[in-house]
């Protein structure tokens, strides 16, 4: 049963919806263009508003948050559940129909923390990185990206969630990161090692100039 549900879990967020939309609409190689990824963003700069937040709602609330809840619905043994949630991460940011490329997974694991009912988790750092981080102080998204992931665990130990969830959402979390170093990229992560390394950590991309990273093109 376990394999079942956890192959189930993996193929339903390996659908690449952002690419999907990008070419069936708008003629678009989504995964040539931009950060060269299929994620909301992306949509948005090289596709439009509408198709790009369509992307950002299936990926939160479809793909994570109501498949979480479907999970949780099924009263799965622990390990069961535990596993589906992170093959989820896994299809999405790695997904079959790809080659193995995909996601970020940070819209979809927001949805799975919601979920899991870290609501007031995801507010505090939404209130805090986003509206005064990046729109007040920095605007690239991907380094407050990079504080929110370090900081979601902390707050989860002062507000006492169980063990367990915080076991899940640290695995999660670290998938979204191990992604961010492995990219979708052609370059290596050792090439130019650790200038590429550490501007994957940090910038979410090969170089640190934002500008000229979105202008390449594949």
């Amino acid at each position: 049963m376990i394999f079942v549900v956890v192959i189930l879990a993996y193929l339903f967020a390996s659908i690449p919806v952002g690419y999907i939309f990008s070419k069936w609409f708008n003629k678009t190689e989504i995964m040539k263009m931009g950060s060269k990824n299929p994620g909301a963003a992306n949509v948005i700069s090289n596709v439009g508003p509408l198709w790009g937040i369509s992307v950002g709602i299936i990926d939160l609330l479809i793909k994570g948050y109501f498949f979480t809840l479907l999970l949780q619905a099924m009263d799965l043994p622990e390990v069961h559940f535990n596993f589906s949630l992170i093959a989820l991460i896994i299809g999405h940011n790695w997904s079959l129909f790809l080659v193995m490329k995909g996601g970020r997974g940070v819209l979809t694991s927001i949805g799975v923390f919601c979920g899991l009912g870290l609501y007031l988790e995801v507010l505090i750092l939404f209130l805090l990185l986003v509206v005064v981080g990046r729109l007040l102080i920095y605007k690239d998204s991907a380094f407050w990206t990079l504080i929110a992931i370090m900081t979601l665990p902390v707050l989860m130990i002062v507000f006492e969630r169980e063990l367990n969830i915080f076991y899940i959402v640290v695995t999660i979390l670290f998938f979204v990161i191990l992604k961010r170093i492995l990219s979708n990229s052609p370059l290596s992560v050792f090439s130019r090692f650790p200038y590429t390394f550490i501007n994957r950590i940090i910038w979410d991309r090969d170089i640190f100039n934002k500008e000229k990273w979105l202008e390449q093109k594949l």
